[in-house]
């Protein structure tokens, strides 16, 4: 986008009741509409993620979008789509962005077109700045009509990986704001192409999937653990655990059919061994720490930022952290010197004690993610 200027404005972060939007019909929703929608539905729990962890996670849907666009599914692409446009506006909202005026800026007043493009193209002037999203998915068919003709759904798939790859490059290198926020842009613009180019309404696909709501827990505001995937956990032993105890962890885990990624360091002693534990949390859905019992050993308060890069980066009920009941060492320390945090130790006396409290709240998450499979909203 060059020079063009951020559009940002503040937005009051509050997660609790319905906004006037909510008592209209959803196809008069405004874009500004659907980030509030999407930052009171989301914002509580993105507000402890990471921008990088919310790219990933855009990086995810679009990737899960390949399968079904194979076989032109549309069953299948369309709440994929609807999932791209959901994680698109929670990013906007998180950074602030004024995604319908950074959309007009690129799309409306300064729309790209490829060299190849013939003249005959709609005029801008016949366009006003669009409201609905049903207005802005006319928009970009309009403008790019004779671009469309030679694109298919699959192509415009390909073009909007580039741009979230784009994205996150961008990010990763901490280019200029306008540049990574360009790329949002591009990305929502490939959303409406895909959903025009297939005959998608894209605002009813949206409205479908999460209505007023988080389609996993039926809530609001969504604060849920059981929301998050429920795949791969991470697992650290501090220097002292025993056998025992670590076959009752790995076992109980497999059991509940989890996939565990053990951070073999005893201890994070160099910037290299914390990056290898920040690359398997970011892998990981869920994650079990044992403490070293005695907080006199300098060398496992690595475990203090291996569980406050869980609680930063994973739901904070699918982060499990235990220590021996006889001790007190890096347990207390975690929970007095974080206790904003509200890090919960979980005392236990030996390893068949360790399997009963580490089994019952595996149990306790599979109860509440069976409730959700059945239709019943967790209050």
């Amino acid at each position: 986008m060059g020079d063009t200027p951020i559009h940002t404005r503040p937005r009051e972060r509050t997660y609790s009741g319905l906004d006037e939007e909510n008592q209209r019909l959803f196809s008069e929703l405004s874009i500004d509409d659907w980030l509030a929608k999407f930052g009171r539905i989301y914002g509580k729990r993105h507000d402890k993620h990471t921008t990088e962890y919310m790219i990933s996670r855009l990086v995810e849907e679009v990737a899960e979008l390949v399968n079904p666009m194979d076989s032109q599914d549309k069953s299948r692409i369309a709440p994929n789509l609807a999932d791209v446009f959901s994680w698109t506006c929670s990013l906007a909202f998180k950074l602030d962005i004024d995604l319908s005026s950074l959309a007009w800026q690129k799309y409306g007043k300064h729309a790209p077109h490829p060299s190849w493009s013939q003249p005959n193209q709609p005029s801008l002037q016949e366009f006003s700045m669009p409201q609905t999203l049903r207005d802005w998915q006319e928009l970009i068919s309009k403008v790019y009509q004779e671009e469309n003709l030679r694109l298919s759904p699959t192509n415009s798939l390909v073009a909007m990986m580039k741009d979230v790859g784009d994205l996150a490059m961008l990010n990763r290198k901490r280019a200029p704001i306008d540049q990574i926020t360009s790329k949002l842009a591009a990305i929502f613009a490939w959303t409406l192409t895909i959903a025009q180019l297939l005959q998608l309404d894209l605002a009813t696909i949206v409205q479908e999937k999460y209505d007023d709501h988080c389609p996993m827990c039926g809530q609001q505001i969504c604060d849920t653990d059981v929301c998050h995937p429920f795949k791969t956990m991470y697992v650290s032993f501090s220097s002292q655990t025993s056998d025992e105890e670590k076959y009752v962890i790995l076992d109980s885990a497999a059991n509940f059919g989890f996939r565990t990624l053990v951070n073999s360091a005893v201890a994070i002693e160099s910037t290299r061994d914390m990056s290898a534990s920040l690359d398997l949390i970011s892998k990981s859905d869920a994650a079990c720490i044992l403490l070293h019992p005695d907080a006199s050993r300098n060398a496992d308060y690595g475990q203090a930022f291996e569980t406050l890069a869980c609680y930063s980066m994973l739901s904070k009920g699918n982060v499990w952290v235990f220590g021996k009941a006889e001790t007190i060492g890096l347990a207390e320390y975690l929970e007095s010197t974080f206790a904003d945090e509200k890090i919960q130790v979980i005392a236990y006396h030996d390893a068949n004690n360790l399997k009963g409290l580490f089994e019952n709240c595996l149990q306790t998450l599979r109860l509440k993610r069976s409730r959700i499979a059945e239709g019943e909203q967790i209050i």
